[in-house]
C-alpha cells in the first residue's frame, strides 16, 4: 500500500500532498512538501510515526514555523505540524503542562487565568510550546529552560521518551535535545501570584519587544548574540539595516531581523544574510551564528 493510502486510512486529520510551505512559516517562504499532515490527537499523531517509519520517509516537525527559513525547492519527504494533536494545557499543582502544539500567546493567557507566573518575558515571542523549548528561547537573561521540569516525546518509530530535568543541557538557543526527539509536551514549574503582577510584567515585556517588526513576515532573530555585544547592534554598526536583495530586507526596526516584503525566495534570504555577515566580519572580525533554521531544498 502507497503510503498516502496507508495515511488516509489512519487518520482523520488533514493530509496535503504538494503543500506549499509558504503557507506554515511566519516568513511565508518555502516551495511543496511532499506531504503535509495535521494529526488531529496524539493517537493519530503515533499512527503517523509508524507509518513514515515504516515507509522510510523523511520526517519534519513544525508548530508555527516561526523560526524557520525553508528552501524554495519544498521538502522531500513529509511534514507534520503538531498544533492538532498536542494541545494539552492544564495545571498540576504549581506545574503547567504543556503540549508542544500550544501557542505561547494560549500558554501565557493560561499563565494568567491560574495566577502563575514565571513565563512573563515570552510574551510577544510567537511560536509554539514545543519549538520554544528545543530553542530555548528567551530574552534578557530569562530562558524558557529555566522553567521545564521534564520533557516527554516520541523518537521517530514512535517510542516514548521522558526527559527529566537533571537529564537536560540547556544553554544558550540550544536544549542539548536529540535531533530524532518529537516533543509531545512539557512539564512548567511556576510559582503562585497576583494576576494583576503578572499582567503587568507581561506588558512591559510587550513594550520593549515594539521595536521589533512583529507585524511584518519574518521568523524572528536571524542570528544569535555573540558574547560581545547584541547581533542587531553589530548588523547596524556594519551599515546593513535597510539592506535588500529582491524582497528580502534587513528591518529599518531593528537589525537582527529580515522582512519578506512580498515576494521574498529563501535564495534572496541567504544572499542577504552572506551580505550581512560578511559585512559584520569586516567592520568588527566577528563570525555571526544562525539561530533561524534552515530547511527543504533550493
Amino acid at each position: 500500500m502507497s503510503f498516502a493510502d496507508s495515511i488516509s486510512g489512519a487518520i482523520e486529520g488533514a493530509l496535503l500532498t504538494g503543500e506549499p510551505l509558504s503557507r506554515h512559516t511566519s516568513f511565508g517562504i518555502g516551495g511543496p512538501a511532499d506531504y503535509f499532515i495535521r494529526p488531529a490527537s496524539e493517537k493519530e499523531l503515533l499512527e503517523v510515526l509508524r507509518i513514515i517509519h515504516e515507509h522510510g520517509l523523511d520526517l519534519m516537525i513544525i508548530g508555527r514555523g516561526t523560526n524557520i527559513l525553508a528552501g524554495d525547492g519544498g521538502y522531500r519527504g513529509v511534514v507534520v505540524d503538531l498544533r492538532g494533536a498536542c494541545r494539552r494545557l492544564e495545571r498540576d499543582g504549581e506545574v503547567v503542562i504543556a503540549g508542544a502544539g500550544v501557542i505561547v500567546s494560549e500558554l501565557l493567557d493560561y499563565c494568567l487565568s491560574q495566577d502563575l507566573g514565571g513565563l512573563e518575558f515570552m510574551a510577544g515571542i510567537p511560536g509554539s510550546v514545543g519549538g520554544a523549548v528545543r530553542v530555548n528561547a528567551g530574552a534578557w537573561g530569562l530562558a524558557m529552560g529555566d522553567r521545564v521540569e521534564e520533557i516527554r516525546g516520541y523518537d521517530l518509530s514512535g517510542g516514548e521518551v521522558t526527559l527529566r530535568r537533571d537529564q537536560l543541557r540547556f544553554s544558550y538557543r540550544q536544549a542539548g535535545l536529540p535531533d530524532d526527539l518529537i516533543i509531545i509536551q512539557a512539564r512548567l514549574s511556576l510559582k503562585p501570584e497576583q494576576a494583576e503582577s503578572i499582567a503587568g510584567r507581561m506588558e512591559d515585556y510587550r513594550r520593549r519587544r515594539r521595536h521589533q517588526p512583529v507585524d511584518q513576515k519574518c521568523a524572528g532573530s536571524v542570528f544569535k548574540n555573540p558574547p560581545s555585544a547584541p547581533a542587531g547592534q553589530l548588523i547596524e554598526e556594519a551599515g546593513c539595516k535597510g539592506l535588500r536583495v529582491g524582497d528580502a530586507q534587513v528591518s529599518a526596526q531593528h537589525a537582527n531581523f529580515i522582512i519578506n516584503l512580498g515576494e521574498a525566495t529563501a535564495v534572496a534570504v541567504r544572499e542577504l544574510i552572506d551580505q550581512v555577515r560578511r559585512r559584520v566580519r569586516d567592520h568588527s572580525g566577528i563570525e555571526l551564528e544562525l539561530e533561524i533554521i534552515c530547511v527543504g531544498e533550493d
